[in-house]
């Protein structure tokens, strides 16, 4: 798995399994080997190749990156061979999906992905389905944005979103590699308000991030150097 999401409404744990093509969703709780205690899978689902998703707790919704070219929203209680409520796809989405972040305080939802010379952040209504175009698109040369580089967090009540990115080269493994963080209000080719990292930082290849309001801390995985990074900044919360 590439991903984990965590309901604190509900306490539950979802998580995508590209391989079985499904979503298993756990109790917060759960400890040792357990079994899911629902799982989304089957043919009506359309889930292929899905690594990443968000959970939307307030309208208790999933929504899940599939085929990069498409996102699937599911009811968040949903179990089974069930079809998605909705499907966001189409040439006018602009869509490379491959990651997702849910906004449920403005309504909006926040698409990565493309290749190194396209990465892009594409902001969507949080219901928007078929081939809708997107609000705003964030992306170009002066974001820095050679590659989104695993999945991406929102903290609604600032409206901050947080991006892991390769860095200038767009290598896998960079000393330029960074957290930048962008608005959801950003549109166009702007850079990031802040980054941690870049030349010369601590990160390499950064992959999970997520916030700590409590502490207000940002809290960033990454996969060269196997190892969480705790930062502490105040600024975005």
């Amino acid at each position: 798995m590439h991903s984990i999401a965590y309901d604190e409404i509900h306490d539950e744990i979802i998580v995508p399994h590209p391989i079985a093509q499904a979503i298993l969703i756990f109790d917060g709780g759960a400890n040792g080997e357990v079994a899911p205690k629902r799982i989304i899978q089957g043919p009506k689902t359309l889930l292929r190749d899905s690594e990443r998703l968000a959970v939307d707790a307030v309208h208790d919704e999933i929504f899940v990156p599939s085929q990069g070219n498409s996102v699937l929203v599911f009811d968040r209680k949903a179990e089974g061979n069930v079809a998605p409520l909705r499907i966001l796809q189409g040439p006018d989405t602009r869509l490379g999906a491959s990651t997702t972040a849910v906004d449920p305080v403005r309504d909006l939802l926040i698409v990565g992905g493309g290749g190194r010379s396209d990465a892009r952040l594409l902001i969507f209504d949080r219901t928007a389905q078929g081939n809708a175009k997107p609000q705003a698109v964030i992306g170009g040369p002066k974001s820095g944005m050679t590659g989104i580089s695993g999945p991406i967090a929102v903290y609604p009540p600032t409206g901050k979103i947080l991006v892991n990115v390769r860095g200038e080269s767009g290598e896998l493994v960079s000393e330029e590699a960074f957290t930048g963080v962008w608005s959801v209000e950003d549109n166009g080719d702007v850079p990031p308000q802040w980054t941690i990292g870049g030349p010369h930082g601590r990160l390499r290849q950064p992959r999970g991030v997520t916030v700590d309001p409590k502490n207000k801390n940002i809290i960033i995985s990454d996969k060269y150097l196997n190892a969480v990074l705790t930062y502490h900044f105040p600024e975005i919360f």
